[in-house]
């Protein structure tokens, strides 16, 4: 009776160490799966929070980029005066997308992933067009201070035109797929050959047609009447 009491309280540790084992694997193993979940929520989030940031920056950089082709519209308005302006734009800041997009791509379909990438290249091209419509200013400032206005020829005015020209497009351009995105976030289709794609190239068309129309209308503006502050004739009368 002792032994079999003796053997029975054996089996009995046994099985109690065998069950605080399998309670203690329970705990690593759900532990672990809590943390894992954790973790894969904690992402899912993070990149929701980021594709709502990088919609928002959308708006932000439209804004901006309609600024900046107020900006370009004067320009051109100086440029059918047959002068050259001494501005410049400021660059357009796209914060979000440089340092936090890679944590979001993952969640974004195809057509997003192409339109937001797209859209940023035209803002980046957008920036260093400024820098080089800078430059070729900044030339010409130098020459007019150091040699004079008669320096300054009509070839030089019209490079500078025709660089102010090619920056009004490529800004343009940013704003119509920024558009285009913000209209159908979930599915900003460029692919070739849709309506959307047809929408776009008369889009560029009716900018050219914009573009010489702010230039020829520029003439009939008298300089004094154009040099007054805030003169609503100084700045196109509509934006794209």
């Amino acid at each position: 009776m002792i032994y079999g009491l003796s053997r029975y309280k054996l089996f009995e540790k046994i099985a109690m160490d065998y069950e605080k084992v399998v309670i203690g694997l329970i705990s690593v193993f759900s532990g672990w799966v809590l943390a894992q979940f954790t973790s894969i929520l904690k992402d899912f989030m993070r990149a929701r929070k980021v594709k709502k940031c990088l919609q928002q920056e959308l708006e932000e950089l439209k804004s901006e980029l309609e600024r900046t082709l107020l900006i370009y519209s004067r320009m051109l308005q100086i440029y059918g005066l047959k002068g050259i302006d001494n501005g410049s734009a400021s660059p357009i800041s796209n914060h979000i997308f440089k340092n936090y997009y890679k944590e979001a791509v993952l969640d974004l379909n195809k057509q997003q992933r192409i339109s937001y990438q797209l859209i940023h290249t035209l803002v980046e091209a957008a920036n260093n067009g400024m820098d080089e419509l800078r430059e070729v200013t900044g030339r010409l400032q130098e020459r007019n201070i150091l040699e004079g206005t008669s320096s300054i020829s009509e070839q030089d005015g019209d490079l500078w035109g025709k660089k102010v020209i090619c920056e009004f497009n490529n800004v343009a351009a940013a704003i119509w797929h920024i558009r285009y995105h913000l209209a159908y976030p979930k599915n900003p289709d460029l692919s070739p050959l849709t309506k959307s794609h047809e929408e776009y190239l008369k889009y560029l068309g009716s900018v050219e047609k914009h573009v010489a129309e702010i230039v020829d209308k520029a003439k009939n503006i008298s300089r004094e009447k154009f040099d007054e502050f805030y003169n609503p004739e100084s700045f196109a009368n509509e934006l794209l």
